[in-house]
């Protein structure tokens, strides 16, 4: 899942270039001697919307039909295919059917796949063998644009019901909201519905003028404003990467024996990020992946930074030290106040990515 959102950042950041790009390149060319640059101006502004409003939402769908694909995948290794919801069963079904019916496979989106492999792998599900694959193409499929309906759709077919919903008090949304519409404090209700609704459909409905007009769009977002969209896209997407997320550290490492409990002792501290705990029952090191799960629709990770024992800076606790007044550890992210910190034995590359962190010296 961490991979998928790499993606759309890259891609984002792409667009980025190319929004920061139009206004120096435009001064340059309107200022050519020769009258037919002059006249490309216009012209190069009309297409640069076109290009920007198609790869934004491409990259968007892309990602999130990536991410529901992901999520899925990780619930095979865990649950039997008769265990999985029963939505997800019948749209992996019926959908599969579908796509052999129109006799499409080898082509465009299906082109990887063969009447063979789909085959099998519903005959693997239904069969009840393990392991099994669930055929993607079938998960992800839609018919229409993703508005918010069919996102919700989506991924309640996965079991992540009201997506559009639940994201609106998601961290990412929420300091995406405040910087746009430049306020300090957060809505305690979330970011509105409308905003996020009218946010998304605006996307979905440039994207389809543009591939009905071709190089003559109307009403062309200025570059502000196109940083803006790519802000939206890219705060919606980290929040419903964070609720997926969510699910899946709870489903994989939040249930008894698997992750490592940390008990509160005092705090959070520091803006949320120093937490005091009482001494675990495993150890405990700097570089340590971590995460928290925040009002049980979302989460937030990171790993250890900092371990202090007794005022004594350290690298690691080990299962049998003494820690008369607790173990303060360092996050890199904002710990709620009453949430309950797990930490992992081991990295989890489903979601953590590959990082240095500095130990502190020992005091």
């Amino acid at each position: 899942m961490r991979s998928t959102f790499d993606e759309i950042e890259k891609e984002l950041n792409e667009l980025r270039a190319l929004v920061a790009s139009i206004t120096p390149v435009n001064s340059v060319l309107e200022g050519h001697k020769d009258s037919l640059v002059r006249q490309y101006v216009t012209i190069r502004r009309r297409f640069d919307y076109a290009a920007f409003t198609v790869a934004l939402y491409a990259s968007f769908e892309k990602f999130i039909e990536n991410l529901v694909a992901a999520y899925v995948r990780l619930e095979t290794r865990r649950v039997p295919y008769a265990e999985l919801p029963q939505k997800l069963v019948k749209k992996h079904l019926f959908r599969t059917a579908e796509i052999l019916s129109r006799g499409r496979l080898g082509e465009g989106r299906y082109a990887a796949l063969s009447e063979l492999d789909v085959v099998k792998n519903l005959f693997d599900c239904l069969s009840g063998m393990t392991p099994y694959t669930l055929n993607d193409v079938a998960i992800v499929a839609h018919d229409l644009n993703l508005r918010p309906g069919e996102i919700d759709a989506l991924f309640a077919a996965v079991g992540i019901e009201h997506v559009c919903e639940r994201v609106r008090r998601a961290d990412a949304l929420l300091e995406w909201y405040c910087a746009s519409k430049g306020l300090v404090q957060a809505p305690q209700d979330g970011v509105p519905s409308a905003t996020i609704g009218q946010r998304i459909e605006d996307i979905v409905e440039r994207r389809n003028q543009v591939a009905h007009r071709g190089g003559n769009p109307v009403n062309l977002l200025g570059t502000d404003e196109m940083s803006d969209m790519i802000a939206f896209i890219e705060a919606f997407s980290k929040s419903v990467l964070a609720m997926v997320v969510a699910r899946y550290l709870g489903d994989h490492h939040g249930t008894p024996g698997r992750g490592i409990p940390l008990r509160l002792r005092e705090g959070p501290y520091q803006n949320g990020t120093i937490v005091v705990v009482e001494k675990p029952i495993q150890r405990l090191f700097v570089g340590q992946p971590v995460f928290v799960a925040v009002d049980s629709q979302s989460a937030r990770w990171g790993r250890i930074q900092s371990l202090k024992v007794d005022d004594a800076v350290v690298a690691a606790v080990e299962q049998g030290d003494a820690a008369t007044n607790g173990i303060g550890i360092g996050l890199d992210f904002k710990c709620p106040k009453g949430g309950t910190v797990v930490a992992l034995e081991a990295d989890d590359d489903v979601v953590w990515s590959p990082e240095t962190v500095a130990v502190a010296p020992a005091a």
